[in-house]
């Protein structure tokens, strides 16, 4: 698959007028960038990003992202290529317009897809071949589906203040899944309603049944909630899992208030919980996440120092003496040493 990237990719650079381009470097990634096209180099893989042509990292946003777990995602069906990042899972190849797309990936999970839309109604199918079995799928918690091709369709759409998503997902090993999810928006207002499951497309998942997602927003606030039910349960020494969620911002005369509050319950009563809190003034940012310990930061122009993570880290932005030439460095305790060049032609 990288052969036939690479040869892709110098049709496209032949192709490309080298004007209005920017060249940038981040530690071990490189890109080049003009108006209609982006070519980035990281950690041994290509994704490019053209018109008619895209390849890149295919499950973090649109269509695999929402059949993968669509009580996390924003229910899209629109396939969505984006730069590759580190613990790649899934590349894959777009090739199309925003009304037709179709394309493929040969990673972890071989796949193919065809989407058409428009910007009252679109649908989809997918279709992923047997992939790369998991080291758990000997638990007896439910057969892998890394071992069973699957089949997904979904369709969405909707008009004013209304908008509606189903998938089918159906494997001859492991059945019928129907999720479905409707609900009202205007603005930064909205709630839905979320039912039913998809076959997960990578190893084992335990189900889900229904669950509620809510926005609010004003201007300088917004937040948003969400809860999600599992199954019920089958054993008596089973619970039922819950999984829910609140993020909040709110700006007060320059004051940013930052929260979120993470909460599970599993099916075997572990208990997992994850509070953060941030607030950012003028430079300075002070807070505390449950994990990660204290966070504190100072920025001023080329400047940011603080503390995150139990590491202290200093970053410095420097002038190369021109508006088209700038570098980025950025150090931390542990030792690790980060640098970024940017160069517009």
């Amino acid at each position: 698959m990288r052969g036939f990237i690479f040869a892709a990719f110098l049709i496209l650079c032949l192709s490309f007028q080298v004007h209005a381009a920017k060249l940038s470097a981040y530690g071990s990634r490189f890109s080049f960038s003009g108006e209609e096209y982006s070519v980035s180099f990281s950690s041994g893989n290509i994704s490019i990003r053209s018109k008619y042509f895209s390849t890149g990292e295919i499950g973090r946003f649109g269509l695999l992202r929402t059949i993968s777990d669509p009580y996390s995602s924003v229910f899209s069906l629109r396939p969505e290529v984006s730069v590759h990042q580190r613990n790649v899972r899934q590349s894959g190849v777009a090739i199309g317009m925003d009304a037709l797309t179709a394309g493929f990936s040969l990673d972890e999970r071989p796949l193919v897809f065809v989407y058409s839309g428009n910007e009252y109604i679109e649908g989809a199918l997918l279709f992923a071949f047997p992939g790369m079995a998991d080291d758990e799928s000997y638990l007896e918690n439910g057969l892998s589906s890394s071992h069973f091709p699957i089949l997904y369709a979904g369709i969405g759409g909707g008009w004013k203040f209304f908008r509606a998503v189903g998938i089918a997902s159906f494997s001859p090993e492991m059945g019928v899944e129907l999720f479905g999810a409707a609900g009202l928006y205007w603005g930064k207002y909205s709630i839905y309603i979320l039912g039913g499951d998809t076959i997960p497309i990578y190893g084992r998942r335990d189900g889900r049944t229904w669950g509620l997602k809510v926005s609010i927003g004003e201007a300088g606030f917004r937040s948003d909630f969400s809860v999600v039910f599992g199954r019920a349960p089958v054993y008596s020494s089973d619970f039922l899992p819950v999984r829910a969620s609140i993020r909040s911002e709110l700006e007060i005369h320059g004051l940013m208030i930052y929260s979120s509050m993470e909460y599970s319950f599993s099916a075997k009563g572990k208990v997992h919980k994850r509070d953060r809190i941030i607030f950012r003034y003028q430079g300075f940012s002070i807070g505390y996440d449950t994990e990660g310990g204290a966070i504190i930061s100072y920025e001023h122009d080329v400047l940011e120092i603080g503390y995150e993570d139990r590491k202290v880290y200093a970053e410095i932005t420097i002038d190369l003496g021109s508006d088209m030439v700038a570098a980025e460095i950025r150090l931390s305790s542990d030792g690790s040493a980060e640098t970024a060049l940017s160069i517009s032609l």
